[in-house]
């Protein structure tokens, strides 16, 4: 068998799509699942044509700058994400690599691309966007403060509950750690049962002093690990409830 047969397989076993342009952005040559995600039975049916003759007006004109600049310069264009439409205006979600291709004497005479359907990752994308939309109703809907840090302490998330008891906005939170936020006593004492619920993967319960934008009060927290995908121990979250009245000893104000 010989270079050209091997090459032929190649390309009409992959699952991504292959195409070759000549410099003035014409098809030379697609593989067949190029040519099905565009509707062509026969990918010799695409050669000679353009992207004008598959994209709309605006899509073929972008592509065609970036592609001259590509010929201009020699540079590659590393996965690309695009959002492209076939004749029967079904839309794909792609990766695309587009690299020069250049004769013996180095000049740039076309473009190879391979483009990778990344349908099933945008899918995937949108349930996890959608799931956690669904999980910060839960939260926000609920009358406890809720928290999560990362494993070095720093906030990830702070519902509007705990904002309010403490007269900050959740930017005020995010990426700060508990000596940020809190007397320096009060965040030495977080931190160190934070980490122990992290080395002892145990759930922490505790009645605590807290400090309010006005008073320090006293709150019944609850304190659990946070696990990624391969069950690492990666932060804490914590659910707390503020117990009623001020903390004995204490004024009202703050100290």
């Amino acid at each position: 068998m010989n270079d050209s047969m091997l090459f032929r397989q190649l390309l009409d076993t992959l699952t991504d799509g292959i195409f070759f342009k000549d410099t003035k952005g014409k098809y030379l040559r697609v593989n067949p699942a190029w040519a099905s995600w565009h509707g062509f039975a026969n990918p010799d049916d695409v050669v000679g044509k353009s992207d004008e003759d598959f994209y709309p007006k605006e899509f073929a004109r972008a592509t065609g700058e970036i592609e001259s600049a590509l010929v201009k310069s020699g540079i590659p264009i590393l996965e690309q994400e695009e959002k492209v439409a076939g004749r029967d205006r079904k839309t794909r979600w792609v990766l695309t690599t587009k690299v020069p291709l250049r004769n013996s004497k180095d000049r740039v005479t076309g473009i190879l691309g391979i483009s990778r359907d990344i349908g099933g990752i945008k899918r995937a994308e949108a349930k996890t966007k959608d799931s956690e939309a669904l999980y910060r109703s839960l939260i926000e809907a609920l009358p406890q403060c809720i928290f999560r840090k990362d494993f070095d302490g720093r906030y990830e998330y702070v519902n509007q509950h705990l904002c309010d008891l403490v007269g900050l906005t959740p930017k005020d939170f995010i990426g700060k750690t508990d000596f940020d936020t809190n007397p320096k006593a009060l965040a030495s004492k977080y931190r160190r049962d934070d980490q122990w619920v992290m080395t002892h993967e145990r759930v922490f319960e505790a009645v605590e002093e807290f400090k309010t934008k006005h008073k320090k009060i006293e709150i019944r927290v609850f304190k659990t690990p946070v696990y990624d995908a391969t069950g690492r121990v990666v932060g804490v979250q914590g659910v707390f409830t503020p117990l009623t009245g001020p903390l004995p000893g204490t004024s009202g104000s703050s100290k």
